[in-house]
């Protein structure tokens, strides 16, 4: 049986607290089930998240700079991921 394509999930408010577990947990599925995208409106608060996603960097976890409350900011972002699709959204900020 084939192994299904990654789901991708946007998950804002990546740069602390639940935000940051529930992309870390996500990006590192033994099973690699989800390309995770974890975002923060800042991105110079991204380390402590860097640091959580450890071999998940780069392979199934991004971070991308979203800021919610931003037009111009949500459309940035969603034409940054590859086919511009989203399977599942967390917004665990909000």
């Amino acid at each position: 049986m084939a192994t299904p394509a990654p789901r991708t999930v946007l998950v804002t408010g990546c740069s602390s607290g639940i935000g940051l577990a529930v992309a870390v947990r996500l990006a590192q599925d033994p099973q690699q089930r989800y390309q995770v995208i974890a975002t923060m409106r800042d991105l110079r608060k991204k380390e402590k998240l860097e640091q959580a996603a450890g071999a998940a960097l780069g392979k199934t976890l991004s971070i991308q700079r979203l800021d919610v409350c931003s037009d111009s900011s949500v459309a940035e972002c969603m034409e940054s991921i590859p086919g511009g699709r989203v399977d599942v959204l967390a917004a665990p900020s909000h």
